[in-house]
C-alpha cells in the first residue's frame, strides 16, 4: 500500500563531555563494584530477574484474540476483485459445446468475446459471505438444423452469493480468497440472458438450456481467486509464526475485518470490541490496527537474539562489553487529539560491571503517531530518566532498542500493508486512533496500476 508519506525522526544531540562530567561526580566517590559489592549484587539480580519476565515463543494459536488487524469497506473490496474476478469469469465463459435439444443430436455453440460488470455486497448466508451481482453478456453463435449458423448478442445478470476465506499464502502473506469452490454448498448461481436475435421459437428454447450449461460452468469451473493480501511486518527473528484469527464481514460499516494473531505473548483485541474500533467514518474505506504490546514483545525477541544491542555505553550507544544493559517493558498510548497520538516507551537501564559504580534508572521514549493533510508521523521528542543519575539523556533516543521499537510499528501501519492481486493500493491517511488496545490508523484507499 503507497501511502502519501511516512516520516519518522528522532530528536535529540549526543551527550556531551559536560554530562558525562555530571554522571560521574553524581556516582559518588565509589572506586569500583568491590566497594559497593552489595548494590551490584542488588542491580545485577533485578536485571536478571527483569530478563527472565520477558515472554517468549509460544503456541500459535488461531482462535487467539487478533494482535493486528485490518478492515476493508466492501468498495474497497470490489476494486481489489474486480479484474482478478473478471477475469476468471470471462475466461470460463468463453467456451463452446452442445445445447442438448429434443428431437436432435444437440445443436453446437459458441459464447465469444463475454464481458461482465460486477459488484459484491455484503450477504447474510454466512457470517463472510458476498454477494456478486452484475450484467453479463457476449456473442452467441449455434448450428441450426436447416436455417444454419445463426448469432445473437447474449445479454444477461448474474447473481451469486459466495464465501470468502482467509489463509497465509505462499507469499507469506495473509490472503483473502473468493473461494467459489465452496459456494456449491450455498446454492448454484443465478443465471438469466436473452439471445433475442435468433428467431423466437429458437431463443425461447435454446435461452434456458444454455442459462443451464452457463451455471454448471460457473459453479464447477471458477477458480478460487486471491482477492488480496496483508503483508506482515518484518520482526526481523526466527520462531516467528502468524495466522488469521479472526474474518467477518461488518454490516454496520459495510466491512471485511480480518483480525491476524502471532506466537508472540502479547496481548490480543476482543472481537466486539475490535470492530468499534476499525469503524470506518464517510470517506474512509481501510483501517490498520497494531496491539503495542505485540511491538514490545517483538522487540524484547530481538534483543534476546542479539539481533538488536542489549549493551551500551553509558551514553546510549550499543558496546559488546557496554557497562549497561537495557530491558523495555511497555509502549504506553495516550489519548488521541488532533490526529495525533502520544506514545511512551517504558525502559529501564540496568549498570554494573563499571569501575565507578552501579546503579539501575527507568527511561522513557517519548513520541507521537501523527497524521497531518495525509502524511504520516512518528516522532521522537524526547527521552526522559526518572531520578536518573544522568545529567543528559537525549542521546538514547537513538538506542538501538528505541529504533527498533518506532520500525516495528511503522512497519505494521506503513504503505506495504494491503497488497492486492497484480494491483497496487493508494491510501490517503487522515485519521489516528486508539481503541480495543490498538493504535489504529484510517484513512481512504484506491486502486493503482
Amino acid at each position: 500500500m503507497k501511502m502519501a508519506g511516512w516520516t519518522m525522526k528522532a530528536g535529540g544531540a549526543a551527550v556531551g563531555l559536560g554530562a558525562l562530567v555530571a554522571a560521574s561526580l553524581a556516582l559518588t566517590t565509589s572506586t569500583g563494584c568491590e566497594a559497593l559489592s552489595a548494590s551490584c549484587t542488588q542491580v545485577e539480580g533485578e536485571y536478571e530477574q527483569a530478563v527472565r519476565a520477558e515472554g517468549a515463543l509460544g503456541e500459535l494459536d488461531p482462535q487467539g484474540a487478533p494482535q493486528i488487524a485490518m478492515a476493508l469497506r466492501m468498495d474497497m473490496v470490489n476494486d481489489l476483485a474486480n479484474r482478478v474476478l473478471a477475469t476468471a469469469l470471462t475466461e470460463t465463459l468463453n467456451f463452446q459445446g452442445t445445447i442438448p435439444v429434443s428431437g436432435t443430436q444437440g445443436l453446437d455453440f459458441s459464447v465469444q468475446r463475454p464481458s461482465l460488470a460486477l459488484e459484491l455486497e455484503a450477504s447474510s448466508a454466512c457470517e463472510t459471505c458476498v454477494r456478486m451481482k452484475g450484467a453479463w453478456g457476449g456473442d452467441f453463435g449455434v448450428d441450426i438444423p436447416v436455417i444454419g449458423r445463426q448469432s445473437s448478442a447474449l445479454n444477461g445478470d448474474v447473481d451469486w452469493t459466495v464465501p470468502l476465506s482467509v489463509e497465509r499464502d505462499a507469499n507469506g502473506e495473509v490472503a483473502i480468497y473468493f473461494d467459489s469452490p465452496a459456494a456449491v454448498r450455498l446454492g448454484a448461481p443465478r443465471i438469466t440472458g436473452s439471445i433475442a436475435a435468433l428467431p423466437s421459437s429458437w431463443a425461447r428454447t435454446l435461452e434456458p438450456a444454455l442459462m443451464n450449461l452457463v451455471k454448471e460452468r460457473l459453479a464447477d469451473r471458477v477458480p478460487r481467486v486471491r482477492i488480496a493480501g496483508y503483508a506482515m511486518p518484518d520482526f526481523g527473528v526466527g520462531g516467528l509464526e502468524f495466522t488469521p484469527s479472526l474474518f467477518k464481514l461488518d454490516s454496520r460499516s459495510n466491512a471485511l475485518i480480518l483480525g491476524i494473531r502471532t506466537n508472540l505473548d502479547a496481548p490480543g483485541s476482543d472481537a466486539a470490541a475490535l470492530g468499534s474500533a476499525l469503524q470506518l467514518g464517510e470517506g474512509q474505506n481501510v483501517a490498520l490496527g497494531v496491539q503495542p504490546g505485540l511491538i514490545v514483545e517483538g522487540v524484547r525477541l530481538a534483543m534476546r537474539e542479539g539481533k538488536v544491542a542489549r549493551r551500551y555505553t553509558l551514553t546510549g550507544n550499543e558496546a559488546e562489553n557496554g557497562p549497561t544493559y537495557a530491558t523495555i517493558d511497555t509502549l504506553q498510548v495516550g489519548s488521541a487529539a488532533n490526529n495525533a497520538v502520544p506514545l511512551g516507551l517504558n525502559f529501564r537501564l540496568f549498570n554494573h560491571g563499571a569501575d565507578w559504580g552501579c546503579f539501575s534508572m527507568d527511561g522513557r521514549a517519548v513520541s507521537a503517531l501523527k497524521v497531518e493533510e495525509g502524511r504520516v508521523s512518528l516522532d521522537l521528542e524526547k527521552v526522559e530518566f526518572t531520578g536518573s543519575r544522568i545529567a543528559d539523556a537525549a542521546n538514547w533516543g537513538a538506542a538501538q532498542f528505541v529504533t527498533r521499537t518506532q520500525g516495528l510499528l511503522s512497519a505494521a501501519l506503513n504503505d506495504n500493508v494491503v497488497v492486492g492481486n497484480d494491483l497496487g493500493v493508494s491510501l490517503r491517511s487522515d485519521q489516528v486512533s486508539a481503541g480495543a488496545g490498538m493504535l489504529v490508523l484510517k484513512g481512504q484507499g484506491a486502486t493503482t496500476e
